[in-house]
Order: structure tokens, then C-alpha cells, then sequence
């Protein structure tokens, strides 16, 4: 995929200042900014020349303006800036076209081509049900694997299932005690039992030690117990696939914490020799330096049972030797910052120095979605919920006229879905948000919906014109309000680098929304005056021209949608 507009006027800007002073191109490209657009596109600043060559900023500004010449940039000196403006042909036809024929493509590129990222997301526990509480890990984890797939990486999803540990003892004593055989394979059933068993846990030490047991007998290979445990876990995937399914989320690898049961004992004596381990009250722990207040890493119980830090440590080993990973992603909530940092010292004092290419995703709560009885919230109610709201407000919209579709069920779905998933992406990663129902589902809002409707009406335009244009005259595209549109277009595939970068969506759901300002603001310049409508009568091909516009910004929304992993409408 070759480089986009905005990036080649781009790097044409920095190269040229770059020898007109007589420095790397590498010197020069942090300094280059997007301008304030009464200026132009991009501006460079000169205060940091004034000391070496003795001269005021505006001074070296102006010469600077006066000796560059870039095919395609408009060069002027602002002050003690230098500032470009990209010219309106050829940048206008080059964004519109690329927009047009890369589609939902639009926006990638290749700096990821022969990399791989593994990514790490999701993972719920196995005989639990799928909580809202997982939204997160979920989306934020499908979007960054997104936007990796769109800058040419390998990605390999891994759901990393919580399928080892006490809390399948739980369920399995829990059922021995409250199940129903008939039911051994309902989902719901399994977490009904896991409720009422992990409450008696909490009340009786004997039967919390008969859950221990059960699981120290799972990791001594006990048959029956290994046969129970591989039927359960069984019923929990099917369930969770479904819901996967339901989210439109695929996973490149589902596999669990049980997958690195005989891999564990083999590390233990990797860390024995590499960095030292060491009994504390009976349980084995890495042999580190430790702040005062900070609890150790702790590899085996006191019992013998291991810890979910000892299969991560197998997991981070196992994962480079399969994948060779040039990123290794976590994407788990900021609650377990402190289990990263511990995982990634002790591969570090192992000598393991892909440690470097591994990073926690973090991420903050969500609040506001709970119960008056402190139960847990499914995400399938959620979801079902999210549907049912937005099919009451499709109806509502349906009979004032305002949407038009064939089957309002599936829009229904598709806008609550959007809803979930935008209003979780629009926020900041790391920062906590705050659930609310009517504002996730406002149609004129910063929320999916508004999104969807934005594209839903480009896509409208174009019917009402007759189709997208084959050819029209990009010269003829010289509004503000069109340049505004056309500029925001343009802008994606640098968010797209950007948000993986720094594994931030939130970029791409900023973007859109600005986007989408910037078309309505556009389209809506028709009402106050007719020469300025998309569907222009008497100048057909100042009409087709707009419509190549619009067009390009259906192709441009539906891109950054989909990176997000939201359907796109055509009728709403």
C-alpha cells in the first residue's frame, strides 16, 4: 500500500527544511506540527534556530519560506513559522481517489509487513459467565488487534482463559454438592453452582480445603478430576464462542492457563539458576529485591499448588518461542499493573530480553453499571438490553419519518452493538468512564449511533444522486467547508500509525467524530444556500465532484468503524 497524501506532502515538508539547514531529516521531523488551519497544514517552528544563527525567529522564517520549493505545498512564513499548505490539486483527486478505492482498506499501510504482535485479550474464567466487566479487554483489545491487521502486522489473538486454579475446584465440588446431571452442560446452570459453592467457601474453611484439593488433584493428573474439568471448560467455550460471535470477534488462539501445566517446573528451575528462589512461609517466591510494602512473586503455595504468576512467566517464554514476537500485548485492566511490572523484572533478571517488546495495555473501570444487589452484570443482558432500547428508538424514528429500513430488528442490533462498543473507545484507555444509556444511545451525541447516521447519510446522498461518480473534476472542490472534509479524510492513515503506536482507539474515535462534524457542517451548508448543496441542479459537474466527496467520506468513515469493530449501516 503506498504512503498516503497527508504522509507524503508530509515527509516532502520535512526533507526540504531538512537540507535547506543542513540537518538529518530526523532532526526536523518531531518539530513539524499540524498547523492551525487559518495558516495552512503543516508548521515548523524556528525559535530553536535563533541562538545558532543569530538571527530573530521571523527573520529565519522568512528565508526559510522563501527558499523552499515543494511540488504539491504552498510555503509561507507566519511570524517565526514555516507554513505549508498542501495545494489543492494534486492533494484534493489523491486523498478522494484513495479513499474511494481502498474502502474499509483505507487508512492502513505496510510498516507492519513480515511483524508479528501477539495480543493477549478478553480472557474470562471458564464455569463464569461473560461479565460486562470484560467489555473492556474485549473491545480495546479487538481494536488494537485491528489496527495492527491494517498496518500489515501478523497479529495473534490469544483469549488467554482463566481455566486452572481453586476457582474450577469451586465448581466442581460446588456441583457434586448442587448440581443437576441432566444440566451438566448448561452454562447457566454451571454458574448458578459456582455462585452458591464459592458462598459456603467463604462460610466454611472445610469445604474452601475440599476446593483445594479438588484442584491440587487436577495438578497432580488425576483422571476423574481431569475429565470433569476438560467437560466443563468445554461447555464454557461453546458459550463464550457464541458471544464472540454475537460481537463479530474472532481469536486467532483460544487457549488457557491449563495449556502450560507441564511447562511450569521447567521455568521454576530457569529462575532457580538465573535469578534465585527462596522459601516464605512455607510458599516458594522469586528471590528479588523488594520495596517494603511490595508482596513477593510468589511461584508455588504453600501446598504445592502454582500460581497464575508462574504460568504467565511460562506463557511470555512459550509465546516468544512460538510466535518471535516483535510486540507481546496485554491488554488487562490497570488493577494488575503491579503483576506486569513484577512479571516483566523477573524475565528481565532471567536474562530474557524480549521482555522489552512486551507491554501492558492497561486500562481504567468502568462505573455506573451495576446492581442493588452487588450481583454480577452479564454482558448478554447488556447486550440484549442495548438492542432493545435502540429498537424502541429505531421504532420511534421509523414513524416520524427520520430512518428508513427494511428490517429494524438488525439495525436495532447493529446500533446497540455500536453503542457498547463506541461509547468504551471514545475514552481514553487508561481513564475510568462512566456507563450511561441515554448518552451512549443519543443519535445526535458523540456516540456510535451518531456515527452510524453520519455514514447511513452519505450513503443516502449518494442513491439520491444517482451513485458514486467514475469520473468528476476535483478542481472544482474549492469550499472551506470541502477542503475541511477533504483534510479529515486524509488524516486517517497517520491516527491509524498513531493509535497502534500507542495502542490507543480512542484516536480513531476522535477522529471520526471530527470527521463527521466536518461532513454534516458541510452537507448542511445546502439549506442556507442552494449553490452549496451536494445534490447541485444546473452544474453537473460541480454535482458529480461532491458526490466523489461524499463518497470518499462514506469509503473513510466506514473504515475507522470497522477498525473499531462497528457495523456500518447504509440505511438508517
Amino acid at each position: 500500500m503506498s504512503t498516503s497524501a497527508y504522509s507524503h506532502y508530509r515527509a516532502a515538508f520535512v526533507e526540504a527544511l531538512a537540507q535547506s539547514l543542513g540537518v538529518p531529516a530526523s532532526e526536523i521531523d518531531a518539530q513539524v506540527k499540524p498547523a492551525d488551519p487559518a495558516h495552512g497544514d503543516l508548521s515548523f517552528p524556528t525559535f530553536p534556530l535563533a541562538k545558532a544563527q543569530k538571527k530573530a525567529p521571523p527573520a529565519i522564517a522568512a528565508g526559510l519560506a522563501q527558499n523552499l520549493k515543494v511540488p504539491g505545498l504552498e510555503i509561507v512564513a507566519a511570524g517565526p513559522y514555516v507554513n505549508a499548505r498542501f495545494a489543492l490539486l494534486p492533494f484534493t483527486a489523491e486523498v478522494i481517489d484513495a479513499a474511494r478505492a481502498q474502502g474499509t482498506r483505507y487508512g492502513g499501510g505496510d510498516s507492519g509487513a513480515g511483524k508479528t504482535v501477539v495480543m493477549d485479550y478478553s480472557s474470562p474464567n471458564i464455569a463464569k459467565p461473560i461479565a460486562f466487566h470484560h467489555i473492556r479487554s474485549t473491545v480495546i483489545g479487538h481494536a488494537v488487534a485491528n489496527l495492527h491487521r491494517a498496518l500489515g502486522y501478523r497479529v495473534e489473538g490469544i483469549n488467554y482463559l482463566g481455566d486452572w486454579g481453586k476457582q474450577f475446584g469451586l465448581v466442581a465440588v460446588g456441583f457434586q454438592e448442587y448440581g443437576d446431571p441432566a444440566r451438566r452442560q448448561d452454562m447457566a446452570h454451571l454458574v448458578k453452582v459456582y455462585v452458591q459453592a464459592n458462598q459456603r467457601a467463604e462460610k466454611e474453611p472445610a469445604f474452601d480445603e475440599r476446593a483445594r484439593d479438588f484442584f491440587r488433584r487436577m495438578e497432580a493428573n488425576d483422571g476423574e478430576a481431569l475429565a470433569l474439568w476438560k467437560e466443563f471448560r468445554e461447555t464454557s467455550i461453546r458459550d463464550f464462542l457464541r458471544i464472540y460471535a454475537r460481537l463479530g470477534i474472532r481469536f486467532e488462539h483460544i487457549e488457557g492457563e491449563s495449556f502450560y501445566q507441564d511447562k511450569m517446573e521447567p521455568v521454576i528451575e530457569e529462575i532457580s539458576r538465573t535469578v534465585g528462589v527462596k522459601q516464605s512461609e512455607g510458599a516458594l517466591i522469586v528471590d528479588l529485591p523488594y520495596e517494603e510494602s511490595e508482596p513477593p512473586v510468589l511461584l508455588k503455595k504453600n501446598d504445592g499448588s502454582t500460581l497464575y504468576a508462574t504460568r504467565d512467566l511460562a506463557a511470555a517464554i512459550d509465546r516468544h518461542e512460538r510466535f518471535h514476537f516483535d510486540k507481546s500485548l496485554y491488554v488487562v485492566a490497570t488493577d494488575q499493573s503491579l503483576h506486569f511490572r513484577q512479571l516483566f523484572r523477573v524475565l528481565k533478571a532471567m536474562g530474557r530480553d524480549f521482555v522489552d517488546r512486551m507491554v501492558h495495555v492497561n486500562f481504567g473501570r468502568v462505573h455506573g453499571m451495576s446492581t442493588r444487589q452487588g450481583n454480577v452484570v452479564l454482558l448478554t443482558d447488556v447486550l440484549d438490553e442495548a438492542r432493545s432500547r435502540a429498537l424502541a428508538l429505531v421504532k420511534n424514528n421509523i414513524e416520524e419519518g427520520k430512518i428508513q429500513t427494511d428490517d429494524p430488528e438488525a439495525l436495532a442490533e447493529q446500533i446497540g452493538l455500536g453503542a457498547i462498543f463506541f461509547g468504551d473507545l471514545k475514552n481514553r484507555r487508561a481513564t475510568d468512564y462512566t456507563f450511561d444509556w441515554d448518552e451512549i444511545l443519543n443519535f445526535t451525541g458523540h456516540t456510535g449511533a451518531y456515527l452510524q447516521y453520519a455514514h447511513a447519510r452519505a450513503c443516502n446522498i449518494l442513491r439520491k444522486g444517482g451513485g458514486a461518480p467514475t469520473t468528476y473534476d476535483a478542481s472544482r472542490l474549492t469550499l472551506p467547508e470541502e477542503q475541511a472534509v477533504l483534510r479529515a479524510i486524509a488524516r486517517l492513515p497517520v491516527v491509524v500509525r498513531e493509535a497502534a503506536d500507542q495502542q490507543e482507539p480512542s484516536y480513531v474515535a476522535r477522529w471520526l467524530l471530527d470527521l463527521a462534524a466536518e461532513f454534516s457542517r458541510y452537507y448542511t451548508l445546502g439549506n442556507q444556500d442552494r449553490a452549496k448543496r451536494v445534490l447541485l441542479e444546473g452544474d453537473e459537474p460541480l454535482k458529480q465532484a461532491r458526490l466523489a466527496l461524499t463518497d470518499a467520506t462514506r469509503a473513510a468513515l466506514a473504515a475507522g468503524l470497522t477498525l473499531l469493530g462497528i457495523a456500518t449501516p447504509e440505511n438508517m
